[in-house]
């Protein structure tokens, strides 16, 4: 979750002056849990001035801030021309080539750094099934509702420039 938060807002300090509401725009932050992120961030608000102070880096690599979803100077949404941009991906079965060393973490982090959702169920949101050995029922659901699916090896060559 952490990782969707500063992907959304581009920076610690676009995170710390959000609202609850603000964080709630995190897809999958619900109304419970952003006033609790927001009041732990008051909290750490020491420990965040602290780590600005030694030089912290406080950004996240290759974003905008989303309030405005607009790469600076306006234009394209910052990702979008990212191989998974806006897609919901999920992975099951045992990876071969060149992700077989991956672990579900990692291979979870390659679908978000080249700006996709990496999700742990198949359903009709779901854009992308990459599909192991032992796929097993993950796959045959995705074929029933016409997901895309493609194997580890075409995975691979798609977020190339990610691994």
């Amino acid at each position: 979750m952490s990782r969707r938060i500063a992907r959304h807002f581009g920076s610690m300090e676009a995170i710390r002056t959000a609202t609850a509401e603000d964080i709630q725009a995190v897809e999958g932050m619900g109304p419970e849990k952003a006033p609790v992120v927001v009041a732990e961030l008051a909290e750490m608000s020491d420990l965040i001035d602290k780590l600005i102070a030694v030089g912290g880096n406080m950004t996240e690599p290759g974003t905008v801030p989303a309030f405005t979803g607009q790469a600076p100077g306006g234009g394209e949404p910052a990702g979008a021309d990212l191989p998974l941009a806006g897609m919901a991906v999920v992975v099951t079965g045992a990876m071969t080539g060149p992700l077989q060393e991956l672990s579900r973490n990692q291979m979870n982090e390659l679908i978000e750094r080249a700006d996709g959702r990496a999700s742990f169920s198949v359903s009709a949101k779901t854009s992308l099934l990459v599909a192991g050995e032992k796929a097993g029922s993950k796959r045959a659901k995705a074929e029933g509702l016409g997901v895309t699916i493609v194997g580890p090896e075409e995975f691979a060559e798609m977020v190339a420039a990610f691994l």
